[in-house]
Order: C-alpha cells, then structure tokens, then sequence
C-alpha cells in the first residue's frame, strides 16, 4: 500500500486501499515508489499488470529499466542522469513494454526527493496506460469517397512514402500556402526547409512508418509566396498507410491550422500561469467535468483525457473531497449563485494545494442545480511565504527553536496571564560555557552541529508548557511559568543539569558542555519583559565569573555590575582611539648570571578619571567585543618599535615577549600583521617573543599549527603562557613549534612550602629539557624560591624579586642599572 494513503482503522485502511485500485484501475493508471537508499521498490497492482508481472513485484532499479526496449533504455538512462544532475524535483516521459505479443504505451510522471547533500532518496511515480488511446484513433481508408473527401475537407492532407516524399496535397494545402502543387510533390519536408520543425516532422513520419503507429504532431510552418511569408500552426495528425496485407507502404498527415486559436490559448494560459488560476465547469446532468490546462497542471490532472464528475473525484482523497462537496452543499441548500472560500486539496501528483475559489452555480427554475462553474486560484506558494516569513520572524534558523521576538511574546503572555491569576513565573538566561572555544579550534560548523545537539537536549529534559528559546550565539532562554516561589526555578535547572551529563558526540568529537545561568522572576525582579532579560542575563554573566557550570538569582547589585562593565566598554573604545593604552615591561633574568636577558610587554590602560586599569577589568571585554584585535596590532608595533630602539647597539640584544589573543589567529592574517610590524620598526625576528596560552592548541587545529610553524620559520620564537593550568594532554609539545615554556606564578607561589609543588615544577624543568625548551618561571617574588628554581635546573626567571612592569621609559633607565650594577 502507498505509504502516503491514510490508514486510521484496519477497515479503513482496506477501504482506502480498495478505493484508490479502483481509481487506479478506471483511470488507467498505476503507482511506484521507490527508495534509492535502501534499493526497496513498491509497484501498486495495476502497475504491475500493466507491465506483466505478477502482483507483489517488488524490481530494483535495473530490472524496471529492462522491461523497455532497448532502444528506448538509453533515452531513459539519459533522463534520469539529467534529472539527478540538475536535482529537479519532477520528471516526465513516454515509454513503451511488449509482453503477451501486444505493445503497450505508458507514460511516466515522478516526484524525486533529495538528501540535504543533494542525493535522490526517494521516487513516487504515477505511470498511465495511454494504449487503448492511441488504439482508438481510426485510421482513414482510402478510396474513393476518402478522395472527395480530401478534396472538399478545408483541413489540410499530404501523403508520403516510405522516403518520406510527398505523393499527394489536397487543395486546401494549396490554398493556405499559395504555392503549386508542383512545389510539394515529390520532395520530403527537409528539402522545403533545414529547420528544425522541417527535421521533426519528417522524424515523426519515419517513427510512424517504422513503428506502425499514429503520431501527433504541432508544426509550425513557413511559406514564401507572392504575397510573402506565411507563417503558422498546425495540428498534424500522422496515419500510416498500410497495403491490403497490412504492411506500412508510407503515411499521411491531416493538419488543422490552429494559429489564432494558439496565440489566444498562448495569452490566456499564460496570464493564468502566472496568476496560478486555472477554469473549470462541471455539468451536474451529464455529470461530465471540464478543467482547464493550468487547472489540470494546478492539480496533477492528465491533459489528454476527458473526465467524468466522478473520475475527478476518484483522483482525490475521499476526505478532503467530502469536507470540500459540504461548503456546495450549503451553499445549494441556501440557493446562492455565487460564493468564495478558502480549501487545500491533494493533487492526483501527490502535492499538497491551498487554494482559494470564485464559484458560480446555475439553477432549473425549479432550484435545482445544473451547472457549477469557478475560477480556482493556487495560493500554496503565499502561503508558504507567508509561512516561512513568520519562521524567519519567530524562530531560529539553526535549531528551529523560538527566537528572541517569540520569547517577548511568550514573556508577554506569560505576564498577562500571571497577572490575572496572580501567579509567578521564572525566566532563565542560559549560556554555554567556552564555546567560543569550541569554534575556535574545531570551525564554526561543528560548533553549529553542538548547538543544534544542545537544543534538542533542552527540549527534551524540559516540560511540556515550558518554553526555551535561543536568543543568539550560545545563549538560551528558557520560560518556566506555573511556579510557587522562586526556589521552584533552581529546582527546574538542577533537573536540567542532566541535559549536560552525558558527552555530546559529534561524529569522531566527544565534547562535554556545562552552562551558566542566571535567573529573574515575576514580578520581583522586574514587571516588563525588557526588565526581565536584561536581569536574568545579568545573573547569567554573573555565574560565568562565580567559576562557570553554576546558576544565580539576579540582585540589584548584579544589575550595578551590568552597567559598570558597559561604561568600562565604552571608555575602552575611546581609549584606543585617544592613544591611552601603553605597553609596561617587566625584565627576565638569567637565574644563573643574574643578567638581563628579555622583557615581557604588558598592556596597560591609564583612564583619564580611573587611573591606571588593571588588565583583568577590560583585557576579557576587549576579548568580547572584538577590540583586542586592534589592540593586538598595536601592541605589536609598539614592542617592535621599542625593542628595536634597544637593541640597535645593544652588545646582547634583549629578546621581547608579547602576548597574542586567539582571536587574533582567527580573525585576522596574523603572519601578515607581525610582518608588517617588523617591517615598519626594523626590528628582527630573533628579538621577539610570541606568548600563546595552551588553550589555543587545543584538539590540534591545523590552521592554527600552520601559523606557528610560518612564524617559525621567519625566525620568532614560540612561548606558551601560564604552562600546567591547561589540558592534560601533552602531545601538542611535541607537534608544535614550541620554544619557551613559562611556569605559571600558582606553582611558583607554594614552591618553598608545599612539596607538591616543588614536585610539579621539577617535572615541568624535566619535561622542558627532554623536549629542548627553555623554561621561564614567573611570579619570583623571594630569594628563596630564586634558590629553588636555580637548584632545580630552571633557566630564567622573572617577577617582583627583580623588577615589577614598568613604562618604557624606565624600563629603559633600569636596563642601564642593570648594566652598571653588573
């Protein structure tokens, strides 16, 4: 059974079943479907009557290909290629099958499904039986009675041969042409014209007479006569002429010249195709229907066959007919001549139509209705716009789920009713932690995939009256109404942590999630939508700096915080372009010789009304918002410059360190900037330093490796940053070009103290001498941990035991000192 027929009932099913063989059967038509994934076939009853085989016959692709002949089996491979290449949805042709000593004539009507990936899934397929058709058409005999019939039809004839040359043309050809018979007789249609109407017409005569069978022919044909060109249609039908032992000895064409009736056709079927309205009539006395050419397209309907009342309906669902039938009933029984309404019918091609019509019904004098006649119009392409306009509008385009228009009118809603009930409900802004990381380092359509995958998570883990929503990037908002009291919302989240437990597996990726949330309710914390995001989005931000993988109520305090952070944002987009950013510089020592031998540049912000801004309050928003990427440049020209200054006629050239943002390997031709920085100052790539933090070399990303290695290659050398708080892995060690390992100040803290430590440090020398790194400890504030570091094998050293950062101007006058001082 088609799976696109309804089944409600195992009665129902065998009615819709016996319904739709009927309608198979009485229009001559059967049904395929076929899967080109799983290689499965369906072939309806009729059809496989129609093409000799045994109910229940189920052929793959190949066997359905070879019941044709085998010239038309090319043709056929040929069509689907080209359907296949160019993905078209819908495919249509003309075949034919032997068996049983009789040739049957089919024709093929396909709807082809596709995989996101463009290949072909599915086909349904409606094929129809167009023999007994052809059959019908008589063929004229001859005689003399066909001769003066020849002679007084104001229809055109011309008779051929078997090559094709024309041995007859009766007057009315003459007439139309203006030209002599002598002109005609004797010469095939290509001798007349090389075009290409000339070439088919003489191919559908050698089809006839090779094949035995009527053709049909639209010719389109040019005379040159004293009064000029002449140039119109015809319809040809095309007999072959058979001998009295019945073979083919040539074939005759009679033309009805149709050129005024096809250019008011053209016109009129156009506007209507355009319009998609098509006309139609059905006679309630003769029960006989009558539909136009874009009305039978509108619906799938055959062009080529009369219908009666009840073939049309048999090409519907009995369902949706009735509901349809009721609106005429109505209208009948209130004996009105004329009404609209709004229906969806499923074409006899499967499709779905929304539809909007005029109708106009006549009645006897005794109210008795005779004739229906409307004006359909095919909405479903408005409709459907109008329906993806309000997806695109309400809803988001990666999951599907709300988007943030749809949650102010859920949040609205939600108001209003609590409002009413006086009840409360909680709103949650949820965002998922470190993801920028994960687009990061595995590309922005794996992160879109772990978006998608954290949607369906949360739809499932939450209830049925909740709604949740993505309001942009990583963050989600959720609607918990129907709640008692404010803690009734943290019990929602801590059942949803289950959401984030299991791994979410991405193909070959394994990814773990946690997510922040921050929570408001109405009405305490806000009694307007716009209060309540900007709160629980406040809180959320708040979780994230209470260390991640946690949820917090909003407070007033939060929403201090909140602006705070948007002040300190926007005086840092001043601050770069009012040049109040400056690089400070903190010394590196040999631990050895005490000598000087480098410096790390550190971003510094003098405020014009703060003073001088710590980095941790505005280095994580320039990471946010994107400026750290103008800064980066800055900084690097600035160091270069600086350190180029230096080391001019410096006997021992320093070597400086700069920090690097990921972001400035993502969005930016990082290669590109540094060489242009060193281009600028003059400074040489053996002077300079490039610290990266581990984070960035997570999951080896090859772009990543690709610009370490190109800056590598140019001389710079490679210094991971804050080395031992990271990831566990230590393979990337070893597949990067890595120079310098910096131990992070939370192990130097302790190193005099905890013996653990003093244990971590000697294993980081250890692995940076086995892997020929040199090693930098930093946060030296004591003698003691210097003692330490240098009895352990560590190399270099910096912190406040030597100098803390400071301007380059002294910076400067301490690297005099120092030089003085040894």
């Amino acid at each position: 059974m088609p799976q696109h027929l309804p089944t409600v009932t195992a009665k129902t099913s065998l009615d819709a079943q016996s319904h739709w063989d009927r309608a198979q059967s009485m229009a001559q038509i059967g049904s395929l479907e076929f899967d080109f994934v799983g290689q499965t076939s369906f072939v309806s009853p009729r059809l496989c009557e129609m093409l000799g085989q045994p109910i229940g016959w189920a052929p793959s692709a190949l066997e359905l290909l070879r019941l044709h002949p085998q010239h038309e089996q090319d043709n056929i491979q040929q069509l689907w290629r080209g359907a296949f290449t160019h993905r078209r949805t819908h495919i249509q042709y003309q075949c034919s099958v032997i068996h049983g000593g009789q040739t049957r004539h089919l024709h093929y009507q396909g709807e082809i499904s596709y995989s996101e990936d463009g290949e072909p899934t599915t086909l349904f397929a409606v094929v129809q039986d167009l023999t007994q058709h052809k059959q019908s058409e008589t063929l004229l005999q001859a005689g003399s009675n066909l001769k003066a019939l020849e002679d007084a039809t104001p229809d055109t004839i011309a008779h051929f041969d078997l090559e094709c040359r024309r041995t007859y043309v009766n007057p009315a050809m003459l007439r139309l042409s203006g030209v002599p018979a002598e002109a005609f007789l004797g010469r095939r249609p290509t001798d007349d014209s090389d075009s290409e109407q000339a070439r088919g017409l003489e191919a559908e005569l050698r089809t006839c007479m090779s094949e035995g069978t009527r053709r049909r022919y639209l010719y389109t044909y040019y005379y040159f006569n004293e009064r000029g060109m002449i140039r119109g249609i015809a319809d040809l039908a095309i007999v072959p002429t058979r001998n009295e032992q019945g073979e083919v000895i040539g074939a005759f064409t009679i033309g009805r010249d149709i050129s005024a009736l096809k250019e008011a056709q053209g016109q009129l079927e156009d506007a209507q195709r355009m319009a998609r309205i098509g006309h139609w009539s059905l006679d309630l006395v003769l029960k006989q229907a009558q539909i136009s050419s874009v009305g039978r397209d509108l619906l799938g309907l055959p062009q080529d066959r009369d219908l009666s009342f009840n073939d049309l309906l048999d090409y519907f669902p009995a369902g949706q007919v009735s509901s349809n039938v009721e609106a005429y009933r109505n209208a009948v029984e209130q004996q009105r001549t004329e009404f609209r309404h709004d229906h969806s019918l499923t074409g006899a091609n499967g499709s779905l139509n929304e539809l909007h019509s005029w109708v106009r019904i006549e009645y006897t004098d005794k109210g008795r209705p005779v004739r229906v006649m409307g004006v359909t119009q095919d909405l479903t392409a408005l409709k459907t716009l109008e329906r993806q306009t309000h997806q695109l509008a309400y809803y988001d385009a990666l999951t599907h789920l709300p988007n943030r228009a749809m949650l102010r009118n859920a949040l609205q809603q939600a108001i209003s009713d609590s409002t009413r009930h006086q009840l409360t409900f909680g709103l949650v802004i949820l965002g998922i932690d470190h993801f920028q990381k994960v687009n990061d380092s595995l590309g922005q359509p794996t992160g879109d995939a772990l978006l998608k995958a954290i949607a369906n998570r949360l739809s499932q883990h939450l209830r049925g009256y909740d709604t949740v929503a993505r309001i942009g990037g990583d963050e989600f908002a959720i609607v918990v109404p129907k709640i008692r009291q404010a803690l009734d919302v943290g019990v929602t989240l801590s059942h949803l942590k289950n959401a984030f437990r299991a791994p979410i597996h991405l193909g070959d990726t394994e990814i773990m999630v946690t997510a922040s949330a921050g929570i408001s309710v109405f009405p305490f914390d806000g009694v307007a939508a716009t209060e309540l995001i900007a709160h629980a989005d406040a809180a959320m931000h708040h979780a994230k700096r209470c260390g991640r993988d946690n949820f917090q109520y909003y407070s007033p305090e939060l929403t201090s915080s909140a602006r705070e952070r948007l002040k300190i944002e926007s005086d840092l987009r001043k601050a770069v372009v009012r040049s109040e950013l400056e690089l400070f510089y903190q010394p590196k020592v040999d631990l050895l010789t005490g000598e000087m031998v480098g410096a790390e540049a550190l971003m510094r912000w003098r405020h014009p009304t703060r003073g001088l801004v710590p980095p941790d309050q505005f280095i994580s928003i320039a990471e946010d918002t994107g400026l750290i990427l103008g800064m980066g440049e800055w900084a690097l020209h600035t160091a270069f410059a600086a350190t180029q200054k230096w080391n001019e006629h410096a006997a021992k050239p320093l070597k400086i360190a700069v920090n690097l943002s990921p972001k400035q390997f993502y969005n930016n031709d990082l290669v590109a900037t540094v060489y242009a920085a060193m281009e600028a100052t003059g400074c040489k790539p053996e002077w300079i330093e490039l610290e990266i933090t581990e984070s960035l070399l997570l999951n080896d990303p090859t772009d990543i490796r690709a610009t370490l290695q190109r800056l590598h290659q140019m001389g710079i050398s490679i210094a991971i940053d804050d080395f031992g708080t990271g990831y566990s892995s230590l393979s990337y060690l070893a597949r990067f070009p890595v120079n310098v390992l910096k131990i992070d100040r939370s192990f130097i803290r302790d190193l005099t103290s905890n013996r653990d430590s003093a244990a971590l440090v000697q294993a980081i020398i250890s692995l940076a001498r086995g892997l020929r790194m040199t090693l930098v400890a930093e946060g030296v504030e004591t003698g003691a941990q210097r003692d330490e570091l240098k009895a352990l094998g560590c190399e270099l050293a910096q912190g406040y035991l030597y100098s803390k950062p400071v301007p380059v101007d002294d910076f400067t006058a301490l690297m005099a000192n120092w030089k003085l001082a040894g």
